[in-house]
């Protein structure tokens, strides 16, 4: 086929257009081009890839952070989730009025803590297990601890507020004396 101009004399070649091949498939695979089987439901974006090759999103219990690292990071992450949780027993088991229990328990501290390290650096699934659910157990574990500061504070308050209402009643007495 030759295009020619009506004003000149000369002709140009035209060749028809060298674009991509029209296939049967209607919706190809932006990988491989084979047809799309995923089914579409007409709303939000169509997909672009075929089973084989989409990426998968797993579904996660919402409020549970993501727990990633090396076994070394995992390994002492877990060990104090689970320090702090032996901590929380000592100073409950002291409220309660098990003192030589709680001190126990916070004399084999160090030791807990090394055994514990140790085993989990050898099993970095047990160590994620431990950080999932130190992590859907956070709110509970957060009350806890703000109940059991205040169970340990609440006797000292006690005996000072005692002190102080008897010191009071010591001056009333004396200036009731002197008059």
């Amino acid at each position: 086929m030759t295009l020619a101009f009506a004003d000149e004399d000369t002709a140009i070649p035209v060749t028809p257009d060298a674009g991509p091949e029209v296939s049967d498939v209607e919706y190809p695979c932006a990988v491989c081009g084979r047809e799309i089987d995923v089914p579409y439901g007409g709303r939000g974006r169509r997909p672009t890839r075929c089973s084989e090759h989409r990426k998968v999103q797993t579904k996660r219990a919402a409020g549970v952070p993501r727990v990633t690292g090396n076994n070394a990071t995992l390994a002492a992450q877990a060990t104090e989730a689970l320090c702090s949780i032996d901590g929380m027993t000592a100073l409950g088991a002291s409220v309660i009025g098990f003192t030589k229990t709680a001190e126990t328990i916070m004399d084999a501290d160090e030791t807990f803590r090394i055994r514990v390290n140790s085993a989990l650096l050898n099993s970095p699934d047990t160590a994620r297990k431990i950080l999932r659910f130190a992590g859907k157990a956070g709110d509970a574990s957060l009350f806890i601890a703000i109940m059991l500061h205040v169970a340990t504070i609440a006797p000292v308050f006690a005996a000072e507020a005692k002190e102080r209402k008897a010191e009071k009643e010591a001056a009333r007495l004396l200036a009731e004396q002197e008059q």
